[in-house]
């Protein structure tokens, strides 16, 4: 669709995904958009990193089939699913250190049933183990798990859940806990059973192809931020990198532009799509703000360490994503799918002691635990440590309370992101989610003042 010049202008700050997906859906529109990035690259925190030869991802990603608002955001862009992504069904198999083996896959079937087959047909687990997260999953679906004390309190934490519903710690440690860190980047003692028990349904209990595992086979560059950019130039806007946003400009509770580099963009819509910490500095000051300042001091961050390992070609796994546990390695993800056999992603979510290691010291921890558990493989060429320090906000007992509305007290002035107020955690689903109704948001509320 071709720009409309009776369009408002917009300024979109930040160029992660909730920033890009925003500005494309509000140039398909027609709205003249402006996008600034503070970095030299977009893509926020799911961006292309260099890796030897390789291009890689700053933190390896996973998408599901329940990511239906990414997935659409794709086919605006044009991009052939087909071509860019894997996807199958559901097959989660996942190795301890103690050698005992676990396998949980989905057969092609309508939901709920491939849930409870999976579940009876899980490998590894005992009868009782089944039986217990099959109670689980009929309660799941049946949207009969609330996760509250019942004595006032909305939310309480996943290990909570897990055992006021009877798990076995079998069930705990080699099904629910992986899932948990792996979607909400959360410990299952502080993460939050309102968020988790969401996630699970969205995934689990509404159709079929959600649970799918759809993993990309180009870099996340490659995915959304080179045809976004694309896309939102070929429609009439600017997006311009290395552009730290200083200040917004407020008159008597209306947006009238932002302050970049002492330069000043007017605007009528100013959207901030960056995260809790960097949206702070840029509210805190203005009084109709407070509220929306003071819930973003409530924020805390959880780290995603990536550790990229190249071993010889001939070096591959069973299947694409394999689980350990007991661990500091949590999954392990062959690059082989995206063009770069060898190539292994270890994924650590969450905090724990791994911070404290340097690098050189990480990367022999995850060499040594891959020898153990792969003994056939041989020794790796090289290595890389990617820290995202704050990756997400944390999902932990209670954050639901702090997360702000999409609209702000400023007319014109926008939030969007991961973080904004909705049932999920910090994932590119919600920041997608995000962007795209805040831009819906935007075009009814100048429907509505032109009506």
């Amino acid at each position: 669709m071709p720009k409309q010049t009776n369009k408002k202008s917009v300024v979109v700050v930040g160029g992660g995904w909730a920033g890009l997906s925003c500005a494309v859906e509000l140039s398909r529109i027609g709205y003249p958009v402006t996008l600034l990035e503070s970095a030299r690259q977009l893509g926020g925190r799911a961006r292309r990193v260099a890796f030897n030869d390789y291009a890689v991802d700053n933190g390896q990603h996973v998408l599901l089939g329940a990511y239906r608002q990414t997935l659409a955001l794709f086919n605006i862009l044009g991009i052939s699913l087909n071509d860019k992504l894997l996807r199958q069904s559901l097959n989660l198999h996942l190795l301890s250190t103690e050698g005992n083996k676990y396998n949980l896959h989905l057969p092609a079937l309508i939901t709920p049933l491939n849930l409870f087959i999976g579940l009876l047909r899980a490998k590894g687990f005992t009868l009782y183990d089944r039986w217990r997260a099959l109670v689980f999953g009929f309660k799941l679906f049946a949207n009969a798990i609330i996760p509250g004390t019942g004595k006032g309190s909305d939310d309480i934490s996943v290990i909570d859940l897990l055992k006021k519903e009877k798990q076995t710690l079998t069930n705990i440690r080699a099904l629910w806990e992986p899932i948990c860190l792996a979607s909400l980047n959360t410990t299952i003692d502080e993460a939050s059973a309102s968020i988790f028990v969401r996630v699970l349904h969205d995934t689990f209990c509404r159709a079929q192809s959600d649970a799918d595992l759809i993993l990309p086979n180009i870099d996340l560059g490659a995915l959304l931020p080179d045809p976004a950019l694309d896309y939102i130039e070929q429609h009439g806007g600017n997006v311009h990198l290395s552009k730290r946003v200083t200040d917004i400009t407020v008159e008597q509770r209306h947006i009238t532009g932002i302050v970049c580099d002492s330069e000043a963009y007017p605007a009528e819509h100013v959207v901030l799509a960056i995260p809790p910490h960097a949206c702070m500095p840029l509210v805190k000051d203005h009084p109709a703000l407070h509220d929306i300042a003071y819930n973003l001091s409530g924020f805390s961050y959880n780290p995603i360490v990536t550790v990229y390992i190249k071993y010889p070609k001939s070096v591959k796994l069973d299947q694409p994503v394999q689980a350990l546990i007991g661990t500091t390695s949590q999954w392990v993800i062959d690059r082989r799918l995206a063009g770069q056999p060898g190539l292994m992603a270890v994924v650590i979510s969450g905090p724990g002691p791994h911070m404290e290691k340097d690098n050189d010291t990480l990367r022999n921890t995850i060499e040594g635990e891959l020898a153990e558990c792969f003994p056939h493989w041989p020794r790796p060429d090289d290595a890389m440590v990617i820290r995202e320090k704050r990756a997400t906000f944390s999902s932990r007992v209670g954050v639901n309370a702090l997360r702000p509305e999409n609209t702000t007290n400023v007319d014109g002035l926008w939030l969007a992101g991961d973080y904004t107020k909705s049932a999920y955690p910090a994932t590119l689903e919600a920041a997608v989610i995000s962007g795209r109704y805040t831009a819906e948001l935007i075009h009814q509320t100048d429907l509505n003042k032109t009506n």
